[in-house]
């Protein structure tokens, strides 16, 4: 009985070293792409598509370079390190989105000596509705970002003060110093005076204009919720919370300004 379990055994692994070598030739003819990297994510070897197709008419010019260097955006490096499989992922090319497949290669002790990643091109029809989803909701993305970055710029400029009085004038020139500097600054007047038109001002004319202007209404927020305003809440962390956590105004503001209206 145990030689027929020997028997059995070598068998399977005869017949699982033939279909990795089927799979490899298979992946070679028909995939459009496919890349092996070292535990270093150094490639080893990579296909005449795959190669082209980041602008490498020789594959052999890239063994021993970085995935990176060659295929940006890879993933391959995570997958050589942490040892586990990155399924049905869409890699940005400059062509084209594609859908990649990553998994990690293993020695007969089960340590992660590599990874091979391969593509599954787009001759695949059924695939074509996925390709569409992700390119409408991918601009859509776009679309929402460039909207609220919008938004949070500044709406005046120091050109919107129109005053040409001698305090006016004073006021402009503070201000402009004003935004020079990475430091807090207190606007004081009456209401209706135009601090948050000076606000905004300060703002676009500081190192931070790219950034977000986050506008808070201090005398709007509770006391008991001015700490969840500021810094925020992670999931779960009180009774009611958003399930996805709540950024504060502080993060939201990161990079650029944050005013606080009275």
């Amino acid at each position: 009985m145990e030689i027929e379990t020997t028997a059995l055994l070598a068998d399977y692994d005869h017949v699982r070293k033939l279909a990795m070598q089927s799979l490899f030739q298979s992946l070679e003819k028909f995939s459009e792409g496919t890349v092996i990297v070292d535990r270093n994510a150094r490639v080893v070897w990579i296909n005449k598509d795959y190669a082209a197709r980041f602008g490498f008419d020789d594959p052999a010019a890239v063994i021993g370079l970085d995935c990176e260097s060659v295929i940006p955006n890879s993933m391959m490096r995570e997958v050589a390190k942490g040892g586990e499989p990155i399924l049905l992922d869409i890699l940005e090319t400059d062509r084209d989105p594609i859908v990649v497949t990553r998994l990690p290669i293993k020695d007969d002790d089960g340590e992660t000596i590599g990874a091979v990643g391969f593509v599954l091109f787009n001759e695949l029809k059924g695939l074509s509705p996925l390709f569409s989803q992700y390119a409408r909701l991918r601009a859509e993305l776009i679309s929402t970002r460039q909207s609220l970055a919008q938004v949070r710029r500044a709406k005046y400029s120091f050109s919107s003060l129109i005053g040409t009085s001698a305090v006016s004038l004073e006021v402009k020139r503070q201000a402009r110093r004003a935004a020079r500097l990475a430091a807090p600054v207190l606007l004081l007047g009456e209401t209706g005076t135009g601090k948050e038109l000076l606000a905004h001002a300060i703002h676009g004319a500081s190192g931070r204009a790219d950034g977000p202007l986050v506008t808070v209404n201090v005398a709007a927020i509770p006391d008991t919720l001015l700490e969840l305003e500021f810094f925020g809440a992670e999931a779960g962390a009180y009774t009611g919370a958003d399930r996805k956590g709540r950024i504060g105004k502080f993060e939201l503001a990161h990079g650029g300004t944050l005013f606080l209206d009275e």
